[in-house]
């Protein structure tokens, strides 16, 4: 943790200001510690990381949404280096440009240029802290509810502008309308409500200030019975359990790529959300069967626990566009940039 952090985070509990005590401390960062606020709610720094998940004043996450951050602890523990790669780094930056709707690293750059404060709430394993903290001068405070939060530590931790910390989005350690760009890509529709959580961050917008986010898109009734029912029984099975099912549908994946074959829809089939058109027949099954990722630019362990992170974490909710477009609303935000795919909805907006 970099001293300078403490000019930005608050407790969480009550936004008191934080007091600190440092027992190790080496040439650029406290090692261990703790953090007290004046009403005696403690906070231990371990590893260079303050950990705000527990206190006499904060529990820790019950049932469904301890479940999900152990499902993401066990994900980036398997992979502890996905995004920071070369191939699976640069896929993920591109396809961040894109849906944002920048295009280019010089056009992120423009739009950081003016940016003080960012948020990277969820930040998994820093992959987006590090794109933040290398483009802009701004104080980047990169979250994340699981123990990936350690491994982003070790990536992100030596840029001077960028702080890793831990602690659960919907309970920020921050005081409100502290950022000037709030980001959250691929996140809220992990925590037990997305439209709670949204309204959360939202108050933590400067005025003038955008928050930038992705959730997943409600696809077709078939995907959507498919992922119900699968998800119904491995989010209740062990990691191990789930592990198995994951690499058997990414071994189906990689064999329906294989082909190499494609599939001709005659006419669009609106009820059940199949365009008309020449589908890849893995494309098919996986937008609206079920989900059988395979990507072979990325690593066979990579491609499974990609299916992992989608059939074993609790809460993975999907929404509409027009729901989406109605939080914003109902929220005084004006959207800049609205993006659907099949996976998901990229959204950036502005606060008045």
């Amino acid at each position: 943790m970099k001293h300078s952090l403490l000019d930005h985070i608050v407790c969480p509990a009550d936004k008191k200001p934080l007091r600190l005590q440092a027992t190790n401390v080496n040439d650029r960062e406290i090692m261990n510690g703790s953090l007290t606020c004046a009403e005696g709610h403690s906070y231990l720094i371990t590893d260079g990381v303050p950990r705000f998940l527990s206190s006499n004043a904060l529990s820790d996450a019950p049932g469904d949404a301890a479940q999900t951050r152990e499902s993401f602890s066990a994900k980036w523990t398997r992979i502890p280096n996905f995004g920071h790669e070369a191939a699976s780094r640069q896929m993920y930056v591109n396809w961040y440009l894109e849906r944002y709707g920048f295009g280019t690293l010089d056009n992120l750059r423009d739009f950081l240029a003016d940016k003080k404060t960012i948020l990277d709430a969820g930040t998994g394993l820093g992959r987006d802290a590090i794109l933040y903290g290398e483009n802009s001068s701004a104080q980047v405070i990169a979250l994340d509810i699981s123990q990936s939060i350690d491994f982003a530590y070790q990536h992100a931790g030596h840029l001077p502008n960028v702080h890793l910390v831990q602690a659960d989005l919907t309970m920020l350690p921050c005081n409100e309308g502290s950022f000037d760009l709030l980001a959250c890509d691929q996140v809220m529709h992990h925590t037990p409500d997305t439209k709670a959580s949204f309204d959360h961050l939202v108050r933590h917008l400067a005025p003038g200030g955008q928050i930038a986010f992705y959730v997943y898109k409600k696809k077709g009734p078939i995907r959507e019975f498919c992922d119900d029912f699968l998800r119904e029984h491995y989010t209740q099975a062990s990691e191990e359990e789930c592990y198995a099912f994951s690499r058997a549908m990414t071994a189906l994946g990689k064999a329906l790529s294989d082909l190499k074959a494609e599939v001709v829809v005659p006419e669009d089939i609106p009820i059940l959300g199949i365009k008309a058109g020449k589908h890849d027949i893995q494309r098919f099954v996986y937008w609206h069967i079920f989900k059988c990722y395979w990507n072979e630019k990325l690593d066979w362990e990579t491609n499974v626990l990609t299916n992992f992170d989608w059939y074993h974490p609790r809460y993975a909710h999907r929404h509409t566009a027009e729901e989406v477009r109605a939080w914003c609303a109902e929220a005084e935000l004006e959207i800049v940039h609205f993006n659907v795919i099949e996976s998901g909805i990229t959204v950036r907006a502005r606060k008045p």
